[in-house]
């Protein structure tokens, strides 16, 4: 385990404007993950994420599909934090072992998720510099503007959590997935 660069508030360092959310996400986790309480240190930051996560509840996208682009997102950008929380929420949605496994390398048996899956890739691979084929085979699948939207989306929301999860360090405390 390493040290954390940037540690999670605790109760003597955590900002009053950061209380309300906390609280909301121990009464909807039954916990803060350490991930909320290390964005905390900036009130603006955790509310900006915790709006995001909630607003994506209401996305188009499924919340399977939701899990498989963050766990691609996370291998890429090797975020053990990110990668073993969406982990534990997949499984938690019902997405079995060998499926994780594919989400892991960009991978799924279903058409459908497999074009959203290779523009998620595509998008954070190339910082969306060169996603015309896989935009095109996005379109090919069915999806909408909106879920086109939301796949971006998706990927910045998992982008910003793990960079912050990386450049801080932060502990894991959910299973960890090497």
């Amino acid at each position: 385990m390493t040290t954390p660069t940037i540690a999670p508030v605790g109760p003597a360092n955590t900002p009053a404007a950061s209380e309300p959310t906390l609280a909301a996400l121990k009464a909807k986790f039954g916990t803060v993950p350490k991930m909320f309480s290390t964005f905390a240190h900036s009130p603006a930051a955790l509310d900006a994420v915790a709006g995001y996560f909630n607003a994506m509840g209401g996305a188009k996208l499924s919340p399977r599909t939701q899990e498989a682009i963050a766990i691609a997102v996370a291998e890429l950008n090797r975020c053990t934090y990110c990668l073993s929380a969406h982990t534990a929420l997949a499984k938690g949605h019902g997405v079995k072992a060998d499926e994780l496994s594919g989400f892991r390398t960009g991978r799924s048996a279903d058409p459908r998720e497999q074009a959203i899956l290779d523009l998620a890739v595509a998008i954070a691979r190339t910082r969306a510099a060169d996603v015309g084929p896989q935009l095109a085979q996005a379109r090919k699948a069915g999806l909408s503007d909106a879920e086109l939207v939301e796949v971006v989306a998706a990927v910045a929301q998992n982008v910003l959590t793990n960079y912050l999860n990386v450049v801080a360090g932060t502990e894991v405390d959910f299973p960890r997935v090497a």
